[in-house]
């Protein structure tokens, strides 16, 4: 029965709404899975913000863009096709609300949901009470409920795919930056979902300074509309080989600059995944969160920048709007000069 099934598997839906990290922390999923089953059609389920993450992806059959303000891409309309569809096989790999409301009713002949280790994760961060016997990076987690079927991590990391439009439209708008012969070009995302995943800006901007005033080495600043307003505050004005580029550009764009860079700074970020995902050298500066709640970066040439003799980490498992204990310290006690080092690790 087990094998007849395995057999019969064709068509396949995977779900996971957003964000930027999470959907490409997918990507591994969905390629061991194409591996598999390679006759099979791969459909998946996102928000309209986050779907160019998959929209060239080689082994994604079909989009279904869930946009809450547009009727015709409801989730009541999703929900209706997917039942017509009768899936062989539903991954839930969101596990909220929305993803349950979807799989109800869906007439799939298999639906297998990822599992959140919720209980841990709340032990940890409000006890401090380590009940992970290993760690696990969530996109291994994905992995997981799929090793039943054969299914395992082939500890290749993360994918984006990029068409030649987004490329030639970054070369376009930043030609006379890109043009420039410079020796290294570093790429600084200052951004993130919450205050407690974001180093200071004070402290970017003496890197961005200290790296500025050497005329070889070229910097690009990466961010939404939000980062943009940060960045504006920055004392950086002056310096001709620093591009902001924060706010302007769409993601898949954001990805092309990202693939002209050489080594990438971040915070724990949708943008430190998606470097991630184009294999680049990254320094990633980890604050309130930290590793046994699974989102390391899934790269080889990462290096990894926190306070990990802080008892009061992490104070969540997503980020918080403020410091709980007031002091800030698991950012604050990370200095500039260590990131500065980092970037120098990388070139020696």
């Amino acid at each position: 029965m087990h094998n007849n099934f395995h057999s019969q598997i064709r068509k396949i839906l995977i779900i996971r709404l957003s964000s930027i990290g999470d959907v490409l922390l997918t990507t591994p999923a969905i390629r061991v899975i194409k591996k598999k089953f390679p006759e099979a059609d791969i459909d998946f389920v996102i928000k309209k913000q986050f779907s160019d993450l998959l929209t060239h992806h080689p082994d994604v059959h079909h989009l279904y863009i869930f946009d809450k303000n547009d009727d015709n891409f409801s989730l009541k309309k999703i929900k209706k096709q997917i039942a017509c569809q009768r899936y062989d096989l539903i991954i839930d790999l969101h596990k909220n609300f929305r993803s349950y409301y979807l799989t109800t009713f869906s007439r799939a002949r298999r639906i297998i949901r990822y599992r959140k280790f919720s209980l841990r994760r709340f032990v940890f961060v409000n006890f401090k009470i380590n009940l992970f016997k290993q760690i696990t990076p969530i996109h291994q987690r994905y992995i997981l409920p799929l090793n039943a079927l054969g299914v395992f991590d082939d500890s290749d990391g993360l994918d984006i795919f990029l068409s030649k439009k987004e490329q030639s439209s970054i070369e376009k708008k930043y030609k006379d930056f890109l043009s420039q012969p410079y020796k290294l070009i570093l790429g600084i995302a200052p951004g993130a979902s919450y205050f407690t995943k974001r180093w200071l800006p004070e402290y970017f901007e003496k890197v961005i300074c200290h790296f500025a005033q050497k005329s070889e080495i070229g910097i690009i600043l990466f961010g939404n509309k939000q980062d943009r307003e940060l960045i504006d505050f920055l004392n950086i004005k002056g310096y001709r080989n620093v591009l902001v580029a924060a706010g302007e550009l769409s993601l898949l764009e954001t990805a092309a600059l990202l693939d002209k860079c050489h080594i990438v700074i971040t915070n724990d970020s949708g943008l430190m995944h998606l470097s991630s995902a184009l294999r680049k050298k990254l320094i990633a500066i980890f604050g309130s969160t930290t590793r046994e709640l699974g989102f390391f970066p899934v790269t080889k040439d990462a290096i990894i920048l926190e306070n990990s003799d802080l008892r009061c980490r992490p104070c969540s498992h997503v980020g918080r709007n403020n410091c709980p204990k007031k002091h800030f310290k698991c950012m604050v006690e990370i200095h500039p000069q260590q990131v500065i080092e980092a970037v120098e690790n990388f070139l020696t």
